[in-house]
């Protein structure tokens, strides 16, 4: 855990980005939420294929990576 006891950050040295359970981190209208149980929770994904390969979407609640 950081010093600043906050649920995310950078982990120290490196290039990894830390979510621990209670934290958010929102990427556009995209987030991430990890719950209390530590599940992690997308939100805010497009419902339709965006059409760029890798693109992340839901498919009707499906999490679908997008052939491009």
């Amino acid at each position: 855990m950081s010093d600043q006891n906050t649920k995310v950050y950078r982990r120290p040295g490196g290039d990894e980005i830390v979510i621990d359970k209670g934290g958010k981190f929102t990427l556009g209208n995209a987030a991430i939420t990890i719950d209390a149980s530590g599940r992690a929770v997308v939100t805010g994904l497009p419902a339709a294929d965006p059409h760029v390969a890798g693109a992340l979407w839901s498919d009707a609640g499906v999490l679908t990576v997008s052939a491009g």
